[in-house]
């Protein structure tokens, strides 16, 4: 299999990556962590939204969770 001119071009900056003191490591990853967080939260937002409309859950039954969970505690304290 024959390695791309983009694939070399990466390999190389791993390579130059590992190579970096940690400190550069660090600021690298935050560099990388604040460019994609946008990119990572919508995801997630559209999974958030995808699995509600696929199990959608009422206001009635929220409550009902609610107030088990509370119960439980309130159980557990005495």
């Amino acid at each position: 299999m024959q390695k791309t001119i983009a694939d070399a071009g990466f390999s190389k900056i791993k390579k130059t990556v590992k190579d970096l003191p940690f400190e550069k490591k660090i600021e690298v990853l935050t560099m990388l962590e604040e460019e994609l967080f946008a990119g990572r939260f919508k995801s997630l937002l559209k999974e958030f939204r995808w699995s509600a409309k696929k199990y959608p859950i009422t206001l009635k039954e929220i409550t009902g969770e609610v107030e088990a969970v509370r119960q439980k505690r309130y159980e557990g304290r005495n």
